[in-house]
């Protein structure tokens, strides 16, 4: 059994960015969303499962792990389904667990550190989710092997919104603000990269902060 599992969402179709690839596909400090992602998770979990649509998973099968990786994982949305939820869905029941982490590829600045601490706080609860201003982020979220069954559950009843499914979830931990400026990278890790602005402004984060060493 998967002491930590890493779930890393690339179901994203990309539209909104623009380049004609899916959004796992695109650039950031000259790195792919889905390898930077998958290197976050890496970091801190046993074994990393990738999860989208059957449509988009082809494109993110032919891009191999950097040398020396772990050979990827993929999982697909469940028939019928698609959407994030979708995505966590299949990747938590995707393998025998004892906890997991769920990282959207769209959320470049989350750090090792940030979802170590995240684990920290997980114990004997169903899950730990950020809610950076005040709005629930199950897409940087840690998760107990017993959530699956519930999501699972939420989905097969028709439901498409990760927030309100995770929201069903008994005694789940939800971090504020201030919890949030006290872990590795504060508010600013939950930055979501969704548009052609979204992409420029990563890239002058990245460059300040390259420079800045």
């Amino acid at each position: 059994m998967t002491r930590t599992l890493g779930v890393l969402l690339a179901g994203g179709q990309g539209t909104r960015l623009g380049l004609g690839v899916p959004k796992a596909m695109a650039r950031v400090g000259g790195v792919t969303l889905l390898e930077r992602g998958a290197r976050t998770l890496e970091a801190v979990c046993d074994q990393v499962v990738v999860t989208a649509p059957e449509a988009v998973r082809p494109s993110l099968a032919a891009s191999p792990p950097r040398p020396g990786a772990r050979p990827r994982a993929f999982a697909c949305d469940p028939p019928g389904a698609a959407g994030p939820l979708a995505g966590i869905v299949a990747g938590l029941a995707s393998r025998p667990h004892v906890r997991a982490l769920v990282l959207g590829v769209d959320f470049p600045f989350v750090s090792p550190a940030l979802l170590e601490a995240l684990l920290g706080r997980l114990a004997d609860r169903l899950a730990v989710v950020p809610a950076p201003n005040g709005f629930p982020q199950p897409l940087v979220a840690a998760y107990a092997a017993r959530a699956v069954a519930l999501l699972a559950a939420c989905l097969e009843g028709g439901e498409r919104s990760a927030a309100r499914a995770v929201g069903t979830l008994p005694g789940v931990v939800r971090l504020d603000d201030d919890a949030l400026a006290g872990l590795p990278g504060g508010l600013a890790s939950f930055f979501n990269l969704n548009t052609p602005a979204d992409l420029a402004e990563a890239e002058a984060r990245m460059a300040a902060e390259r420079t800045a060493r």
